[in-house]
């Protein structure tokens, strides 16, 4: 069974446009329900967290 922690919620639109260009895909895209901010989910892995290391704003 997975957990939360099986996966990167990723709030921010330029991080997620960097991550599809290394050729992640996300789960899905939606609203968080409280703060209504959209979040792409991704299942992490050790080459999701590389290149989140590597992002620069």
């Amino acid at each position: 069974m997975r957990v939360e922690q099986d996966y990167f919620f990723c709030y921010n639109a330029k991080m997620m446009a960097h991550l599809k260009r290394c050729g992640f895909s996300y789960i899905c895209s939606a609203l968080h329900e409280k703060s209504g901010n959209r979040f792409w989910l991704f299942a992490r892995s050790g080459n999701l967290q590389a290149s989140i290391d590597n992002f620069k704003v």
